[in-house]
């Protein structure tokens, strides 16, 4: 076997257990069994399949018995173990990537308490002076000991059943430095990740009561991203069950655990900003950017002047570029909703040495810290200010990793670079410090999520960025769908959740997952008109007309009268072809608002296509005199003259369409109006214009040509001349 073998099978007997088909679990894990070589497993499944037979036989038999539920549940968590310690055994020897050459590495180790670790680790901060000065960097022996615990805790499942009294005194408050605590945290989450633990589970319960927030916040988002991995077994441990009933009650009143849910879904836009970003702001910016320096005057803006006021030219700097205006100002939202805009930038920037160590990807930034004064050591401008690396530490910008980057890309930049991008630094930081400063006011939580937020993107980074990515257990590879988690039932039951967390996905375009949230709600209580509407927008931009259609009908109940809702029911008619209907729907908004554009047009296209053009050319009339800069319904005005025998109207908007933008349907419009009026060369000539027109063809202008047949031949034109009129069309493009 290899190591892609042994995780396809993994895959696979898990999702047997979960949908209780045991049979073919054991059937599978025997096979796998022997691969082992381990006589303590091979025995242990044996017994597990005699009980689980016994079982079967006294089922079918019809013997009562009111336990059956509680041992076949017991069983399959049985099954789940010993399928854990299986994988474990043969990833010990054959898993291939980073986590499993650390597990080998350290399987030496498994002899060594773990508080030896614990006190080399406290002998080094006396040594070094960190456990009177916090500012006194940590020596190299220090971080080797604390690289050894993370390695171990990362590695080593027996530690969290074994050393209970070892690790508690590892996160004891003045046992370690809280950012080395933090680190250890991401630790015991990685494992998790990759190895189903009961102790590490309930380990990582323990430390959401730490004390410090750093510590805890870092716990609560590694526990959601454990708990959504195996949300289907959970069930399965009641003391784990027990936890989250305290957890739920601990934050009973709190918005902390919810907002948190959003933080860790909303990772997966992450990679859509840095697209946009990258594809759309930043080429645009590099385009108007010499416009932008001479308007602004860049060159001298850090001046005296610049503190008397604005520049008048910052209205109007965009107006040759409204669209990325717009764009900005939205990226500018999401920063401060709290969107992760900077792995783009700082993807390239991971290739230090700093990051060659695995915890390093997991370090806070706190202030002080000697890290960062060690690598700025050699500094003497902006970056040495302690105003500036305190406003850093402080600040939610940046995530840990990010901020460490930057510092250490800093020795490596040019002067005059260094002194630009320090001014900028402090004018950004002073003013979102001090709007992060009256959030904290109001709001309690912010300087919580703001940690958890920061944590969630180190995180992303590690697993999406690490140049040996593809070692580790990804938990952002899958979909992040907290809304269909059992967990999170227990933790948030009821419908505010549910109805927060839609409305979230609802906001952001996810229409698939916003729908699952909303059909959720909808089991739970009668749903109201607003969530129904919502749903059925859901549907409808799945293309889902048929389901948009019955909830659109089921919200009109509610009030008949409400124009957006008939408009939408019309729609779904529309894309079910069904235009009579659709008629009937928008004459009954159009009482409501007679002269509505959107209402007009749509009323004239379901005319069009019931081919009532007469009524349907009143209506795109009536559209051009409230909107006479609509060029775009000259066309429904031209096919409807010309269906009708209008053929001086038609000709009359045909050349207006020519004048401006014309299509290649355009040309094709032209050359049947003057057919139909026995202009046979005119004809001929507009047609050879529709067939060369840019990227058309004479296949696709003889599809189009051949869905008009029959409106030519009402208005005269012989069929026999129709071949005549196509082949003589032939001859003029040689």
């Amino acid at each position: 076997m290899n190591h892609s073998s042994i995780r396809k099978e993994q895959t696979k007997i898990t999702k047997l257990l979960n949908t209780k088909r045991l049979k073919e679990a054991i059937d599978s894990l025997r096979e796998l069994v022997r691969e082992t070589q381990k006589s303590d497993l091979i025995d242990t499944l044996y017994n597990i399949e005699i009980t689980y037979k016994s079982m079967l036989r006294y089922t079918v038999e019809g013997f009562a018995d009111p336990e059956r539920q509680k041992i076949y549940n017991h069983l399959v968590k049985d099954i789940f173990q010993l399928a854990d310690d299986i994988f474990l055994s043969l990833y010990s020897r054959l898993g291939e990537g980073l986590f499993f050459d650390l597990l080998r590495k350290h399987l030496k180790d498994s002899d060594t308490a773990l508080g030896e670790h614990l006190e080399k680790c406290r002998a080094e901060m006396e040594r070094s002076g960190l456990m009177s000065d916090q500012e006194a960097s940590p020596s190299e022996a220090f971080n080797d000991c604390v690289r050894k615990l993370f390695e171990r805790l990362l590695t080593q499942s027996h530690l969290y059943k074994t050393e209970t009294a070892a690790l508690t005194a590892i996160f004891t408050e003045g046992s370690l430095p809280w950012p080395q605590q933090c680190i250890l945290v991401s630790a015991t989450t990685v494992h998790l990740l990759h190895h189903f633990n009961e102790q590490a589970l309930l380990f990582l319960f323990k430390l959401v009561t730490h004390p410090n927030m750093e510590v805890c916040q870092r716990a609560l988002v590694g526990l959601f991203l454990v708990l959504h991995k195996y949300d289907e077994r959970l069930a399965l441990y009641p003391e784990i069950g027990q936890q989250l009933l305290r957890l739920k009650e601990k934050h009973a009143h709190s918005e902390r655990l919810r907002n948190m849910v959003i933080q860790i879904m909303r990772t997966s836009e992450t990679e859509k900003l840095a697209r946009k970003l990258t594809d759309e702001i930043l080429p645009e910016v590099a385009r108007i950017h010499p416009n932008l320096r001479d308007r602004l005057d860049l060159d001298n803006i850090i001046g005296d002047g610049f503190k008397e006021g604005k520049n008048p030219d910052w209205e109007n700097i965009f107006s040759d570029s409204p669209e990325l205006m717009g764009k900005l100002e939205e990226f500018s939202r999401l920063q401060m909703e709290g969107a992760d805009l900077f792995i783009s930038t700082f993807r390239m920037l991971k290739h230090f040495s700093f990051f060659n160590h695995t915890e390093n990807w997991f370090m806070p930034f706190p202030w002080p810290n000697p890290i960062v004064d060690k690598i700025l050591i050699n500094e003497s401008g902006p970056f040495k200010n302690p105003e500036l690396l305190k406003g850093m530490a402080q600040s939610g910008i940046l995530c840990n990793s990010d901020k460490y980057s930057l510092i250490l890309s800093i020795p490596q930049m040019p002067t005059a670079q260094k002194e630009m991008m320090g001014q900028m630094f402090m004018a950004e930081l002073g003013a979102v410090r001090e709007i992060e400063k009256s959030d904290e006011l109001i709001d309690g939580d912010k300087k919580s999520l703001a940690i958890s937020n920061q944590y969630i993107q180190d995180l992303y980074r590690f697993f999406r960025v690490h140049p040996r990515k593809g070692d580790f257990r990804d938990p952002f590879a899958t979909p992040l769908d907290f809304h269909n988690c059992q967990f999170i039932e227990v933790l948030f039951p009821g419908e505010d959740f549910l109805k927060n967390l839609g409305t979230y996905l609802f906001e952001k375009d996810r229409f698939k997952e916003a729908l699952e949230a909303f059909n959720k709600l909808s089991t739970i209580g009668k749903p109201s008109m607003q969530i129904l509407q919502k749903q059925a927008f859901c549907q409808q931009q799945l293309n889902h007309y048929d389901q948009a259609l019955d909830l659109y009908l089921q919200a009109d109940l509610f009030d008949h009268s409400q124009v957006w809702n008939l408009k939408k029911i019309a729609l779904c008619y529309r894309y079910l072809k069904n235009p009579e209907k659709a008629l009937e729907y928008y004459l009954e908004a159009e009482k409501s608002a007679p002269d509505n554009l959107h209402t007009q047009v749509s009323i004239g296209h379901c005319l069009l296509e019931l081919k009532n053009f007469d009524q349907a050319l009143k209506y795109y009339f009536k559209v051009e005199y409230l909107d006479p800069s609509n060029q775009k319904v000259w066309r429904p005005i031209v096919w409807c003259a010309l269906s009708l025998g209008k053929f001086d109207q038609a000709q009359k908007y045909s050349y207006k369409l020519l004048d401006e933008n014309p299509t290649q349907h355009d040309y094709m419009n032209m050359g049947h109006i003057m057919w139909c009026q026995s202009k046979r060369q005119s004809a001929l000539e507009w047609y050879q214009k529709c067939v060369t027109f840019p990227g058309h063809s004479f296949k696709a202008f003889l599809e189009s040509f051949n869905n008009d047949k029959e409106l030519l031949i009402k208005h005269k034109v012989e069929e026999t001349d129709v071949p005549i009129m196509l082949d003589q069309l032939r001859y003029h493009m040689e």
